[in-house]
């Protein structure tokens, strides 16, 4: 479901839909990776220890002859304690639907699809994931076709935006507290802290003496509250607290509309929004006032174009939320971030803050002498922004499928 984009942002929203760098598709590789977190996450919902990723590879040519690529990165978990979309099964609806769909269509139109010939996100079937990482493929193909970037198509290209940090479970305040020091002299704008009930004393003895300073702080529940949220949330509720993510299930959206009702925190809401629609829904019916903005949850990156255009319409904050991304996709987040002011700061850390290994080499981002706030440039240069560096991706590698277009 699209909706209507506001003024603001209609230019851009077409723009990426009918890209269009006149090249054919000749073969794409699926391959998955697995790299090594620095340290543990820790959420409600489980640890993770390794951050698998699938990515696409598509091979196109120009009407010249000249060889151009396209990377895709899919933001799926290694299980499913975010998603019912796992790796496993985003990499057989990659190789058994998505790319075989888009040769088919490549095969009709004579060339490789627009984004916007694409026709979904994948929610359909729940594969947004999935989805999502076969259109970035696709516009990173048609965006360096062309010599074009895909900040400079937003209208972004030269801007930096203020990353935030996210914190797994914490085990005691004593370490809670010297993390939120470390990070904040760090320079990043935002922390987020996972949060589960039995952790609410814990949390509040170390946010209390930051409360009122410039470090915006969030929490992150992962759905692990139930009817007494409000009761064990209470005693969160005069910090200050920028918003509450996700305290309970992802499709409790009446009982997220009585929990707003009942604290001054405001709620946001992740997992709860998987489609531009239920965005509207959400936050209409009170469930939620600040918006997460995923665009591999939501189906992709014109998905997310549609909430953020219509966030800024209507008005509601909204921030990127992260996967754990390499800095491919985490570049075109930044650009995303970059698109309005009513944008706050989101999931956009470093990589290396907390991959132990990465798919290229991250741009490093510098400290604003002034503010003291660490700040990150939006990719530059052609296609969404630097692609995964081969060398880098091969000794991660732990499986592939190769798959040419019929008839080549």
């Amino acid at each position: 479901m699209g909706l209507p984009a506001s003024r603001r942002f209609d230019q851009q929203v077409t723009a990426f839909a009918s890209l269009d760098g006149s090249v054919v598709p000749l073969s794409a590789e699926v391959v998955e990776v697995r790299l090594p977190f620095r340290v543990p996450v820790a959420t409600a919902k489980g640890t993770h220890r390794v951050r698998p990723f699938v990515l696409v590879r598509l091979e196109c040519a120009d009407l010249d002859g000249k060889v151009v690529t396209g990377w895709g990165e899919c933001a799926a978990l290694g299980d499913t304690t975010y998603d019912q979309e796992d790796v496993d099964a985003a990499w057989s609806v990659l190789t058994e639907r998505f790319i075989p769909e888009v040769f088919s269509l490549a095969g009709r139109e004579g060339r490789l699809p627009t984004p916007g010939d694409l026709g979904g996100s994948g929610s359909e079937i729940g594969r947004p994931m999935a989805y999502a990482t076969v259109e970035m493929a696709v516009a990173d193909a048609h965006l360096r076709a062309g010599d074009r970037s895909f900040a400079g198509l937003l209208g972004v290209e030269g801007r930096v935006i203020e990353p935030g940090a996210v914190l797994g479970l914490p085990t005691t305040a004593e370490q809670l507290s010297s993390d939120l020091v470390h990070l904040h002299a760090s320079g990043f704008a935002r922390v987020k802290i996972k949060i589960a009930p039995g952790l609410e004393s814990l949390v509040e003895r170390a946010v209390r003496p930051v409360a009122g300073s410039d470090l915006i702080v969030q929490l992150d529940a992962n759905g692990a509250y139930g009817s007494d949220a409000a009761h064990r949330l209470e005693v969160l509720d005069d910090l200050g607290l920028a918003c509450i993510e996700q305290p309970l299930g992802r499709d409790d959206l009446e009982g997220h509309c009585r929990l707003a009702a009942e604290l001054v925190t405001p709620i946001c809401l992740d997992e709860s929004l998987d489609s531009p629609g239920r965005v509207v829904e959400a936050v209409e019916g009170g469930a939620c006032s600040v918006v997460c903005v995923k665009p591999a949850r939501l189906g992709g990156i014109a998905a997310a174009l549609d909430v953020i255009s219509w966030c800024d319409a209507h008005s509601v904050p909204w921030w990127i939320g992260g996967m754990f991304e390499s800095d491919h996709a985490r570049g075109v987040n930044r650009a995303l971030s970059a698109l309005s002011d009513r944008s706050l700061p989101g999931d956009l850390a470093p990589p290396q803050t907390y991959l132990g290994a990465d798919l290229m080499e991250s741009v490093p981002g510098a400290i604003d002498s002034d503010s003291g706030r660490l700040s990150l440039p939006v990719p530059t240069g052609p296609g969404m922004g630097p692609g995964p560096d081969p060398a880098l991706v091969e000794p991660w590698v732990v499986r592939r499928m190769v798959l040419d277009v019929p008839g080549t």
